[in-house]
């Protein structure tokens, strides 16, 4: 709840001084992609190939909502996206294979036509429960859980230049920024904080990056990297959280979707394993996540 909190006291500056505006929105720019695939695979009991049964759905959205009148700017982008996925019969369970809630909203004003002064928030976490995975056992149960709703739960908030030579691209950088790390759950404390707390605090610079832009007919590309080191301590040392996604549409309902997730962060450890499977110490290492969905999309987009 904490971090609710301070997400609505950030953007409460931003939302008062609109306020008397909001009804007009002939200065709005909305839309976004809606996107739910799904797989079955099913063998009869004789079936000489052999097999397993499988059941998947995966289900996002990318929605943004920018508003531009004289000198004031205010993006706001959400993303949302859930999947599952089963394998065998009987008593298998669904396990999820993709979870994502973020959040950003920045508010400028113009100093000149590319340049404004702005403050930008930045909120993510999950849905559900992460499960642990040993990727060399033959088994398809996981292990035990390593992550929850709010554990981890990122906010981070600055106030900086941001640089936008177009309606698509905007470049932001922050030599003060805020980066505050929620674990609400006790044991993945150590997990996501050295400190082995359920509250870490950084102060560091934040840089983001954000494209967006249909790069032929029916075929929208859109991505997001954010860059932020701490000050307070391994100054030098660069967080790194890139997203894509790439949607391909084949008509008004039916569409293939491409996201991946490349993440880098020092407080989150590995183990690392020699060629015997014994643990010999913990290292940061670099993530990455890829979903291909093909089936069901909804575009809508407004220029």
């Amino acid at each position: 709840m904490k971090a609710v909190y301070v997400l609505l006291i950030a953007l409460l500056p931003a939302g008062l001084s609109l306020h008397a505006q909001e009804r007009d929105t002939t200065y709005w720019k909305k839309g976004g992609v809606g996107a739910l695939g799904f797989t079955n695979t099913g063998f009869s009991e004789y079936w000489q190939a052999g097999g397993i049964n499988s059941q998947s759905i995966v289900g996002r959205v990318n929605m943004f909502a920018n508003y531009t009148k004289d000198k004031q700017s205010w993006q706001n982008d959400l993303a949302l996206a859930y999947g599952v996925v089963r394998q065998g019969g009987g008593e298998a369970r669904f396990i999820k294979n993709e979870d994502r809630i973020e959040l950003n909203s920045k508010y400028g004003r113009k100093f000149t036509d590319k340049l404004l002064l702005s403050a930008l928030v930045n909120f993510r976490t999950q849905f559900a429960e992460g499960f642990k995975f040993d990727p060399k056992a033959a088994t398809i149960l996981p292990q035990d859980t390593i992550s929850a709703f709010m554990a981890p739960g990122y906010l981070n908030f600055g106030v900086g230049i941001d640089w936008q030579p177009s309606a698509d691209f905007s470049v932001y950088y922050s030599p003060v920024n805020s980066k505050m790390t929620f674990v609400r759950v006790a044991e993945y404390q150590a997990l996501y904080n050295p400190e082995n707390d359920a509250f870490r605090y950084e102060l560091g610079s934040n840089l983001n990056v954000k494209y967006r832009r249909e790069i032929a007919k029916n075929i929208l590309f859109q991505t997001q990297a954010n860059f932020f080191s701490n000050y307070l301590q391994d100054f030098g040392a660069i967080d790194v959280n890139w997203e894509t996604l790439t949607t391909a549409k084949v008509n008004d309902w039916f569409a293939v979707n491409f996201a991946t997730n490349l993440i880098y962060d020092k407080d989150i450890q590995f183990d690392i394993r020699d060629e015997n499977g014994n643990v010999t110490g913990q290292e940061p290492r670099v993530q990455f996540q890829h979903v291909l969905t093909i089936g069901l999309t909804y575009t809508f987009l407004k220029k």
